[in-house]
């Protein structure tokens, strides 16, 4: 059957642009892995540390879903910190019977939301016909000595209700910080033996071949569903139907992105945030489908303007001392 030629629906309506939609990168499948080889090991917690920006939150996103297709009897839990989190046991548990979607997160005492939460969390687990509940903490890095011993609280009921719990730490770098100071204070270095015993590094693509693995997927991801449209070819129909692929533009994404490094006098090793690869090809791919033909190509110049807007140069300068810090001698 020859694939259709009519848009199935608005592109304004397309997750592209409404920036709903998830793809690979190769440190998303580091993180899994690592995940996985602490699920399968009985490792009972790891931090995943990266910069702001590098898509961390997305790689939970795409973790949860990949996990919920390959453990099946597994029980997912996310947790995102917000700023400055309160140190009230009351209102602590109260927010996370809220992550656990319970109906009344806001009442009751702190010994009453206790409860409830270790019930809720009891329930999916049994939901899921399984013994593992898997926690996200998003944002990490904000939090206190008492909420991890109040998470260590949660653990050892699960245990007492012969439930394994999996916490996987997800923040900025400064966490590795308070892992330090935890293991220095015999009082509080249990905290590290029970949720900071594995560390993965969360990276930025750092290689043209990196980009590739990206870049492909847009080639490869459909919607609508079951149909014959690919992301790519949803906005460049006729230059993807004669041939035309993001996947092998990955060395010449790379050499725009690395020209802009150079430009803006970055004295760091270069690494581009998922952030600011995905908003260029959002560009790059939404503002030229009027232009589309059969002979059409994403030039230089248009990569060159997508880097330019998806201010990438913008962020990492604000980002500079960080990366020099994370670099030395580079």
């Amino acid at each position: 059957m020859l694939p259709s030629t009519t848009r199935p629906l608005a592109p304004d309506d397309h997750p592209l642009l409404n920036r709903s939609y998830m793809v690979p990168t190769p440190s998303i499948g580091s993180m899994y892995m690592c995940i996985l080889r602490c699920i399968r090991r009985g490792v009972s917690g790891a931090l995943i540390y990266g910069h702001t920006r590098w898509g961390k939150t997305y790689a939970i996103r795409y973790c949860v879903r990949l996990l919920r297709d390959e453990l099946l009897r597994t029980a997912i839990f996310h947790l995102g910190m917000p700023q400055n989190p309160s140190r009230s046991e009351s209102l602590f548990f109260g927010m996370l019977l809220a992550a656990a979607r319970h109906e009344r997160p806001d009442s009751g005492t702190a010994l009453q939301r206790r409860l409830r939460l270790y019930n809720r969390l009891a329930e999916i687990v049994e939901r899921a016909s399984g013994k593992s509940l898997v926690v996200f903490v998003d944002e990490a890095q904000r939090l206190e000595l008492e909420h991890y011993e109040w998470l260590r609280d949660v653990q050892d009921e699960m245990e007492r209700r012969g439930i394994r719990m999996y916490t996987f730490l997800v923040g900025q770098p400064s966490i590795l910080n308070r892992k330090t100071s935890f293991k220095q204070n015999t009082d509080t270095s249990q905290i590290v033996s029970r949720f900071m015993i594995e560390e993965m590094r969360f990276e930025g693509f750092r290689s043209a071949a990196d980009l590739e693995v990206s870049l492909c997927a847009y080639d490869e991801s459909i919607f609508p569903e079951g149909s014959d449209w690919t992301f790519t070819r949803f906005f460049l129909q006729r230059a993807y139907d004669a041939g035309f692929r993001l996947g092998k533009h990955s060395e010449l994404v790379w050499d725009v992105f690395s020209e802009a490094h150079r430009h803006a006098r970055f004295d760091f090793t270069m690494e581009i945030p998922m952030e600011y690869l995905a908003r260029a090809v959002e560009i790059a791919l939404g503002e030229n489908i009027e232009h589309d033909a059969s002979g059409f190509v994403l030039s230089r110049a248009l990569w060159a303007h997508a880097v330019r807007e998806s201010d990438y140069v913008a962020a990492l300068d604000d980002l500079r001392i960080v990366f020099v810090d994370d670099n030395p001698g580079a």
